[in-house]
């Protein structure tokens, strides 16, 4: 592996990390707002989709990171 290979996993590390940073900071939000939505209405059912979708995006990333540093 050459080292412009290398420098480009590493960035693409980075960005996956900020990326992990943000979902994060989306995901607290969305339980903050749950925690004043009342209970059934449509727009707690689009918060949990959201939270759901969230978690998943998080597990992918969390994947890819893993993948990328066993390439390194």
């Amino acid at each position: 592996m050459t080292e412009t290979e290398r420098l480009r996993i590493r960035r693409a590390i980075r960005v996956l990390l900020a990326q992990r940073s943000i979902l994060r900071e989306r995901l607290e939000e969305i339980n903050e707002n749950l925690r004043r939505v009342p209970n059934p209405s449509r727009s707690r059912r689009e918060l949990l989709a959201a939270r759901v979708s969230i978690r998943e995006a998080l597990r992918l990333n969390r994947i890819a990171i893993r993948l990328l540093r066993s390439v390194l």
